[in-house]
């Protein structure tokens, strides 16, 4: 029974609140919902920054207008879960969101950087999290196991080169 106030299939954030979301093809939960979520999260984190920020207007503009986007496309792929587009799409929108982080954290004030860095983590963890989704697709009969495979390699490469970035710069200088 829903909380009072609430309905099933209230959205937060353009995402669906159930968590019994089945993939209608096996009638199990659609292992790409909670990777597509972090990544959603991770993009709102990264976004509100953006918006909080003092700075150079033209240059958070640009900023919250790519965060924007991607968390458009994110949030529609969220919805076309259980396909195999929607996992392999959304690794990579995800490791975009975690180079936009991991490319922003110099650019805004330092009291914004561990919500950027947590947007950058978080991000990279859904990217690699639908990267591993993404090779049991691509192998999966019917599959188009080349072309997935080289994307979803290049997903994990970007995923973690982004989470270096930004320990690098947060804990660069250290011993």
């Amino acid at each position: 029974m829903p909380e009072k106030g609430r309905h099933p299939g209230t959205r937060i954030y353009g995402m669906s609140t159930r968590e019994d979301r089945s993939n209608p093809t096996e009638g199990s939960p659609d292992p790409s919902s909670g990777p597509l979520r972090g990544a959603a999260l991770a993009v709102r984190l990264l976004e509100a920054s953006c918006a909080q920020a003092p700075g150079d207007p033209l240059r958070l503009d640009v900023l919250q207008t790519l965060a924007r986007d991607l968390r458009v496309e994110i949030e529609a792929l969220a919805e076309l879960e259980g396909r195999e587009t929607a996992v392999i799409e959304g690794a990579l929108r995800a490791a975009d969101v975690a180079n936009l982080a991991a490319s922003a954290l110099p650019e805004l004030p330092e009291s914004h950087a561990p919500e950027i860095a947590a947007s950058a983590h978080l991000a990279a963890g859904a990217a690699r999290a639908l990267h591993a989704l993404a090779e049991a697709v691509a192998r999966a009969p019917g599959g188009r196991e080349r072309s997935t495979l080289k994307d979803a390699r290049g997903v994990a490469w970007r995923a973690q080169l982004a989470a270096r970035q930004v320990d690098d710069f947060l804990f660069g200088n250290e011993g």
